[in-house]
């Protein structure tokens, strides 16, 4: 029933802080009789229920309430906590990780599956060693065989594919044997498992766990104790999240999809393990790095070039200097059987000459007349005709084509049977000492290696790169006061000797300063920088020769030095653990 003494009315607060009442039913509205209260009126008992009953006068502009700042706040504290909580325990687990793998390589024992890695490892370190002595060697005879100049050996420092018609010489012979190292090395990784540790490091447990224990069989088995087991049965690695998605994925979709995600995912990885490097931690020792591996690779290389054609060029500017100059000589009825080295010929007249079963070898006519000449099985070296008339003359089974004329003046001449290419005699044309050049400066860094492997746990490895290179530029820069061949390859058999000791200090410290899984990476792209400056060496010193040696001799040198105070700014790795 209702109370007849209830007025249904509703209360409003306007701006001003008065109470305005309106009645239900269309009634009319009045102001109370009371006084308009205070903001801060309110009771002691109801001031309570007041604040909680009071609308936030913000929630209508979007502003958070301050709760739920303060419980926004606390959920972040939360999470960071628990982020926090979850990368030290990866952390401890990576501490961990070298601990026990260390562990598990000595139940598995040493023995004949790492005599066999050591082995392949051995054939590509042969593969990769031979390029820094194979340049010298081949260079002086595919230079001929290919006909190219001083300017091009660039071209031949980094690949052996020009030439338009293959010819079996000794140089090409020596480039197949060369390829083996290469070759074996390639077949035998074919057939060597996966690092243990990388499937560890991807999550990919079950086929660690089955090398491990290949390795383990076939370690004791060599050694007579084929019924010791394997006794590894946890491994225990941090997980990402990247791994924890790869489980995800594996479980659905089709097997399509399934090797999409893993390799999309490893794909981002390796990207994300070279932006890695760039780590502020990383990043200074990672561009020290470059800069060293740089110029040693661009002096190293470089020199390996210049070396032997500094000799060439040397024996050529002697043999110059013996030239022999005949002028304005006539010559009638003469039948040429011996061999013309050394000439200069100008303005002579050849008139019914025969030139046949000869070398003409380092051989010049300008401006000379060939009238009614028979030339038969000739072969020249570095001959040439400069502005020369030839009249009813024959050309037969010679290599004497028409790049070797030059602004001649041809009248009824016949060529039969060209020869094509440079033909070699290695009895006359290339000296042995060329070749004893690159030998001895391969033989020089045996030494090297040696005392560079015996003192680099001793004296540390910045002193072993440094003192290396700065040596070297000292050898470097002596060549500047070297003019005779013996002075120039002894300087040569130190500068090989001394620098050599740089690269095994390099490639250790290259290892120690990365963690393990940035470490492949970290190795292929400083490889890659090196490669990059030998092709760049190998273009700049061969342009150079015949030119001026001053040039080559101070890039070569600033390299070294540059590179020598470079390396003494890297830190020391001797007492480090590897991680």
């Amino acid at each position: 029933m209702d109370d007849p003494y209830h007025n249904n009315v509703n209360q409003q607060v306007t701006e001003g802080g008065e109470y305005t009442y309106t009645q239900d039913g269309g009634g009319y509205p009045y102001q109370s009789d009371y006084p308009p209260q205070d903001e801060d009126a309110a009771s002691d008992d109801t001031e309570g229920a007041d604040e909680d009953n009071q609308m936030y006068e913000g929630e209508y502009q979007g502003v958070p309430h301050p709760d739920e700042i303060k419980e926004a706040r606390r959920a972040a504290r939360v999470e960071a906590r628990r982020k926090a909580r979850l990368a030290a325990q990866q952390e401890e687990d990576e501490d961990n990780l070298p601990e026990q793998y260390e562990a598990i390589m000595e139940d598995c024992g040493h023995g004949r599956f790492q005599w066999t890695l050591f082995f392949v490892l051995g054939l590509a370190l042969m593969a990769d060693g031979v390029d820094g002595f194979v340049v010298g060697f081949v260079l002086p005879s595919a230079e001929k065989d290919m006909c190219i100049s001083n300017a091009d050996k660039g071209l031949l420092g980094w690949g052996f594919s020009i030439g338009s018609e293959f010819q079996m010489h000794s140089w090409r012979l020596f480039i197949l044997v060369c390829l083996f190292p290469a070759l074996a090395a390639l077949v035998g990784v074919i057939f060597m498992p996966e690092s243990p540790r990388f499937l560890l490091e991807s999550s990919r447990h079950d086929e660690a766990w089955m090398i491990l224990r290949r390795v383990h069989d076939t370690n004791w088995k060599a050694k007579g104790e084929p019924e010791r087991v394997f006794t590894v049965t946890n491994i225990k690695t941090p997980q990402t999240q990247d791994d924890e998605f790869i489980e995800i994925q594996s479980d659905t979709g089709t097997a399509f999809q399934r090797w999409t995600v893993r390799h999309m995912t490893m794909l981002q990885q390796v990207m994300a393990n070279i932006m890695s490097l760039s780590a502020p931690e990383l990043r200074l020792q990672g561009l020290l790095l470059v800069i060293v591996w740089f110029c040693l690779a661009f002096s190293y290389h470089g020199l390996g070039v210049w070396f032997p054609d500094m000799i060439k060029y040397m024996q050529y500017e002697e043999y110059e200097s013996k030239v022999r100059v005949f002028h304005r000589e006539r010559v009638e009825h003469f039948h040429f059987n011996f061999s013309l080295v050394n000439q200069i010929h100008r303005e002579g007249e050849y008139i019914h000459d025969k030139f046949a079963n000869i070398e003409i070898r380092s051989v010049k006519f300008e401006d000379s007349l060939f009238e009614n000449c028979y030339f038969e099985d000739v072969k020249s070296t570095n001959t040439f005709f400069d502005n020369c008339t030839f009249k009813n003359t024959i050309f037969y089974n010679t290599d004497l084509w028409h790049e070797k004329f030059k602004e001649c003046r041809m009248e009824n001449t016949t060529f039969l049977h060209p020869k094509k290419g440079c033909h070699l005699n290695f009895q006359e044309e290339n000296d042995i000492v060329i070749y004893m050049v690159s030998f001895l400066g391969s033989l020089a860094v045996l030494p090297g290696n040696i005392i560079s492997a015996l003192f680099m746990d001793k004296i540390g490895r910045i002193r072993i790169i440094g003192g290396s290179m700065l040596v070297s530029s000292a050898c470097t820069f002596l060549l500047l006061l070297s003019f005779s061949q013996g002075a120039v390859i002894c300087w040569q058999c130190l500068f090989y000797g001394t620098s050599v000791a740089a690269w095994n200090g390099l490639e250790v410290i290259s290892v120690e300063l990365y963690p393990s899984s940035k470490r492949g990476t970290a190795f292929g792209i400083l490889n890659g920088i090196c490669k990059f400056a030998t092709i760049i060496a190998s273009f700049i010193f061969a342009a150079f020769i015949g030119i001026t040696k001053i040039i080559p001799i101070f890039l070569a040198f600033a390299a070294l030095v540059c590179g020598g105070l470079v390396a003494l700014k890297l830190p020391e790795t001797r007492e480090k653990i590897l991680s």
